[in-house]
């Protein structure tokens, strides 16, 4: 047996080892769980934060932006060892699709298995081997990858989440797959069902913000599917975009190229669909004759993406570093917003929802012209031959086609449909003209009615706003205001408030600049700033219902309840914010202990406003305070529904008396962040003033049955506590704080702000509090109030890496390069393993002009494993910068493989480079024939540097110094040659155009 066939089988026995294949009863679904044991490359995450307000984004990368990664760490120190791993895995089936979901990777459906055709409906990895292409760096491909952003793909790719199955009455069984990121609190929750005798998957979607916040959101639902020589994207457009939406092209045909085939796609390229008025796309691999197939409303869901790697050489070696032997993929992606640099904002408890389905397809020759959530059909025709084959994702028999034109039936036939085949029809005499199709089951409900050929609206580009392209000066106070909104969108946070602010030094009274601005400072913890902000804008219009809020839940948050009370009535009377206003109103009455007063508002924003899960989760906990039995009876409804909602679980277990074990079964078990999750849930019951229920679910479900646990739990218990007027238990909570040390885990909400400042107070012993404090307070822009705290931590425990890391961030911030200096080296002292303060200290030795320190610095770097990929790159881009050619060139080839960012090449540039210089160099000193070597060299492409050709590669320069040897070698011919090469090379400015020009300038000398 071949090893591929070895790992092959390998693979398919591991993945059903928890149930034997057992054929499925017609129309019967299950759903269980059980473990699928995968091949894996392992990653390493970093130990240090990163924050948004003192670092750019990800070294080396070409996509990521911007560090909005806190509290999350980086996942970008990747192995290339193997090693079996194995995993929870959930399961659904029904007779055609077999699905396999991996909570730990994400949620991923990691395998859709069509059983009509005994393949993959997707592509499907045998492996888990991440590449560098996530927010937090490790990626993996393959399968369906629930990409809830903020940018880029986001960051639980390789990070656990929560995920249940459950049964509907009508016998189907689902998937719920959720998370509520820590970045902004926003959750999304994604509910795959299968249905008896149905081969699609049901996919509802729901974003939602249940925080007070506003926040920017972005969801795309990333499948993958095989690139072979026969796969076309299928979509019913008429015009294409790029992913900034700045070029536009025609579709399927744009400059004599049929941009629908994956062959003619030479690099990597995005397309989005610009207006598609139809509800389906996909792809289909013509040689294979299948393909998959999505529907949803286009309206709700106007998003349709594909992506591929293109057919250059460059592409295909970076889909080799995510996997082993699974050849080329595309993505075919869905979403809610046009195009991939689009964001969405969601205010106080918004949501955005929709329903997808997705299929795979079989038998329809070269793809499908119509598909609806019944079938997908395909229209074939020769001469006055017209052919349709039809496949259903359902068995319809004697359903009905019925073929017309200008009103006259030309054909009606009987025939059965189902997943398993394509049925055919076929009209003999058809003239070119549109054919009225309909298709209607034997009961008479219609399952497609469409024309054929499809027509396509033609769709103009849009015309961008002129603001976007204007100089800051010439913008009008409207338009400030916008392009600050752009950036708030696209989580730039400090181009944001600038803009808001020009926008408020024009006009002191704009009352959208001055609420965005009142919004950025309430997500800071700066409430006494919203509340000035709030009352500017109120001042010019009295009835703008958002500043009433946020003045409002400022009061709140500052223990003012009684105007907090009045800032929620006066925006429940705004259009717009009546839901939140109550709702608002409802939390500051329960804190002014008028129980009654609060039940009666939070009724009335559940009235106001129907799905706003965390108004409901409020009602429920006012009918907790009347008696346990009506709020239990609520709280089970919202289960049903959600059945991943932690807040009327927890009150499910409080109500029953439940003990650490009952929760560790009821909610630890699904969860994927558990602490985060729970710690989150008991902040609900904090803020109606329940603060003995949330001391008992952060005790037993973090504390008791977490053996694994934080410091942060500690301190929020410390917290409770103190609420609850017992000094005695805060201070025994303080001290376990103080002695619990969990690496990876920082505080990230507003809300503990107050929390680690009383930690800090009453045990000002605790280094960690202030550690956690200023980590906290860098991540709400607060970055002065983070330094003192930092430097308290030092103060306190100078062995601690991590306050001294960032201190020298903030000095590097602050351009004091030899306060940065001194603080990295006491945080290599403390952590002498920690590669990333090596590569983050030899940056500031860099910019301070010492690169040869700098190289010395890490070339003594004690390394335990594998030296990180961006620390070998920029030792190797200090030697060719010190013109140590021959060192760059002995890092490069003895490193055993390089990771590399999507779409980076500076490895091969670097080995290029020091291959042209070094061989130059022995041009003069050593002969021809030496130097020979070196050029012929640099136009090589080492598997290890992990870089394939470009279509426009960087190659005159060597070409010239190539031919300069063979002519001094007496090779004229050759060296003409070589001349001919580089001066037929790409054109590019800069040294590729001078090296051209040399060529030709050579040859005609020569």
């Amino acid at each position: 047996m071949t090893t591929a066939l070895k790992i092959a089988a390998l693979f398919l026995a591991a993945a059903w080892h928890a149930v034997a294949l057992a054929p499925v009863a017609a129309a019967e679904v299950r759903a269980w769980a059980g473990e699928l044991t995968i091949p894996t490359y392992s990653w390493e995450e970093d130990v240090n934060p990163k924050f948004w307000a003192l670092e750019g984004g990800a070294k080396l990368s070409t996509t990521v932006r911007g560090a909005i990664t806190y509290p999350y760490v980086m996942q970008d120190h990747l192995s290339r060892t193997k090693a079996d791993r194995t995993y929870r895995a959930l399961f659904l089936e029904n007779e055609y699709l077999r699905v396999t979901c991996l909570p730990e990777l994400g949620g991923r459906l990691h395998s859709v298995f069509d059983k009509t055709t005994d393949q993959e409906m997707f592509h499907t990895s045998s492996v888990i081997k991440p590449g560098m292409i996530a927010m937090r760096g490790a990626w993996i491909s393959g399968g369906v990858e629930w990409n809830s952003g903020p940018h880029g793909h986001t960051v639980t790719i390789v990070s656990p989440v929560s995920a249940v199955t459950g049964r509907h009455e009508d016998g189907s069984a689902y998937l719920e797959i959720a998370n509520q990121e820590q970045i902004f609190r926003t959750r999304w929750t994604v509910r795959v069902t299968l249905h008896p005798g149905r081969a699609y998957l049901d996919e509802r979607i729901r974003i939602e913000n249940p925080t007070d916040g506003m926040h920017p959101y972005y969801f795309w639902n990333c499948t993958a599917f095989p690139n072979r020589p026969g796969t076309r994207f299928i979509y019913p457009m008429s015009l294409g975009t790029d992913h900034n939406a700045r070029e536009f092209f025609q579709w399927p045909v744009h400059e004599g190229r049929d941009l629908s085939w994956l062959k003619n796609y030479e690099t990597y390229a995005s397309v989005f669909a610009v207006d598609c008025s139809y509800d389906f796309f996909g792809a289909y691999d013509v040689d294979a004759d299948r393909g998959i197939v999505q529907v949803a409303n286009h309206h709700e869901l106007g998003g349709k993406k594909a992506w591929t790697w293109g057919e250059w050489e460059f592409g295909k070696v970076a889909q080799q570093n995510l996997t082993d032997m699974d050849g080329p993929y595309i993505e075919v992606q869905s979403g809610p917003l046009p195009t991939q640099s689009d964001y969405g904002m969601l205010g106080p408890r918004g949501q955005v929802a929709w329903q997808e389905y997705w299929y795979p397809v079989h038998g329809l020759g070269d793809g499908f012209e119509f598909a609806n959530e019944h079938l997908a059909v395909q229209a074939a025709g020769r001469g006055a031959r017209r052919e349709l084959r039809l496949l259903a994702t359902a068995k319809y028999d004697r359903a009905e086609c019925v073929l017309a034109s200008e009103g006259r039936i030309l054909l009606r036939q009987s025939l059965d449909l189902s997943p398993a085949a394509p049925a055919v029809v076929t009209l003999a005499d058809a003239a070119l003209q549109p054919l009225d199709v309909t298709v209607t089951s034997a009961e008479g409900s219609v399952l497609a009615a469409f024309v054929t050929p499809l027509p396509i609206p033609g769709v103009d580009p849009p015309v961008p706003p002129k603001f976007t392209e204007l100089p800051d000066d010439e913008l009008s106070v409207d338009e400030l205001y916008l392009k600050g909104r752009k950036f708030d969108r696209a989580t730039d946070r400090r181009q944001a408030r600038a803009y808001y602010e020009r926008a408020v030094t024009r006009d002191p009274g704009h009352v959208d600049a001055l609420r965005a601005l009142a919004v950025l400072d309430f997500e800071a913890g700066l409430y006494d700033e919203a509340i000035q902000r709030c009352g500017q804008a109120l001042d010019r219009d009295s009835d703008a219902g958002w500043c009433w809020y946020y003045r409002g839940v400022s009061h709140l948050r500052l223990g003012q309840f009684a105007d907090a009370l009045r800032c929620g009535y006066r925006a429940a009377r705004c259009l717009g914010t009546a839901s939140i206003g109550y709702d608002l109103a409802g939390r500051a009455a329960m804190r002014l202990n008028d129980r009654r007063g609060a039940r009666n508002a939070f009724a009335q924003a559940v009235r106001a406003d129907g799905t706003d899960v965390r108004a409901a989760d409020h009602l429920i906990l006012t009918q907790y305070t009347d008696g346990a039995t009506e709020a239990k009876q609520a709280a089970r409804g919202r289960i049903r529904d959600n059945p991943t909602a932690v807040v009327p679980l927890a009150l499910t277990w409080l109500c029953d008396g439940g003990t650490a074990a009952d929760l560790d079964r009821s909610l630890r078990s699904f969860l994927g962040e558990p602490e985060f999750e729970l710690l989150e849930a008991s902040l609900v019951f904090a803020e109606l003033g329940l603060f003995d229920e949330a001391r008992r679910l952060v005790q037993a479900g973090c504390v008791e049955a977490a053996p694994d646990r934080s410091c942060l739990p500690f301190y929020y218990l410390a917290w409770y506590a103190s609420q609850c007027d017992d000094l005695e238990a805060a201070q025994k909570w303080l001290v376990q704080a103080s002695q619990t040390r969990k690496e990876r885990v920082f505080a990230s909400r507003p809300e503990e702000v107050e929390m680690l400042r009383f930690a800090a107070a009453q045990n000002p012993r605790d280094p960690q509090a202030q550690l956690q404090l200023g980590c906290l307070l860098a991540h709400l822009g607060r970055v002065d109030e983070a330094t003192a705290a930092w430097q308290k931590a030092v103060e306190l425990d100078p062995r601690q890496s991590i306050p001294w890391r960032n201190l020298g961030l903030a000095a590097a911030a602050r351009d004091d390069l030899t306060g940065a200096e001194a603080n990295y080296r006491r945080a290599i002292a403390a952590r002498p393993g920690d590669q990333t303060l090596y590569r983050d200290l030899a940056e500031i030795l860099i910019a301070a002009d010492r690169r040869s320190d700098a190289a010395r610095l890490l070339e003594d770097m004690p390394i335990a494993g594998m030296r990180r990929a961006d620390i070998t790159v920029m030792l190797a881009e200090a030697y060719v910068a010190l013109e140590r050619y021959e060192d760059c060139l002995r890092l490069l080839t003895a490193t055993p493989y390089f990771v590399n960012w999507e779409g980076q090449d500076i490895t091969w540039r670097l080995f290029n480079r020091s291959h042209i210089e070094r061989g130059r160099k022995r041009l003069e000193q050593e002969g021809a024939a030496a130097a020979l070597t070196d050029f012929e060299a640099a136009l090589t492409y080492p598997a290890n540097l992990n870089v394939g050709r470009s279509n426009r590669p960087l190659e005159a320069p060597a070409q010239y110094w190539r031919g300069r040897a063979l002519t001094a070698l007496g090779r004229t011919q050759e060296a003409h040659q070589a001349w001919q090469t580089g001066a037929a090379g790409a054109d590019m400015p800069g040294e590729q155009n001078e090296y051209r020009e040399k060529c030709r300038q050579a040859l005609a000398g020569g």
